[in-house]
Formats: C-alpha cells, sequence, structure tokens
C-alpha cells in the first residue's frame, strides 16, 4: 500500500486533486467545513476527510 501523507498542503491537493491552487485557497477561506488546520504559518487538509468533503459536495452537487 501507498504510503501518503496525513496532512497535504494546498499547492499539493490543487494538483492531487484537479483543483486551482488560487481557487482551493479561497474555498479554505470562505468555507468552514472544509477540514483545514493551521500548522504555523501553513495550511494544511486532511487528506482523508478532504476526500469525504469532495465525495459530500459531489453528491450534493455543489459548485466549487
Amino acid at each position: 500500500m501507498k504510503n501518503q501523507q496525513y496532512l497535504i498542503s494546498i499547492p499539493a491537493a490543487a494538483a492531487v486533486y484537479g483543483i486551482g491552487r488560487t481557487k482551493l485557497y479561497e474555498l479554505v477561506n470562505s468555507d468552514n467545513s472544509i477540514p483545514a488546520v493551521k500548522v504555523g504559518a501553513y495550511t494544511k487538509l486532511n487528506r482523508k476527510l478532504f476526500e469525504q468533503w469532495l465525495d459530500e459536495a459531489t453528491i450534493e452537487g455543489k459548485e466549487l
């Protein structure tokens, strides 16, 4: 099984999930339901919870 980071940076998440980096920062700053955490000066996403959030957003037909 491939070892994945528990927390992922916004730029890395943007690349992995095909969302623009700027758009992802905007979403994190405007939507408190996104599983983000500040680590020092950096914002990180909980990978597993973010994938669940994306699944729910897709099911709900949420526009990003």
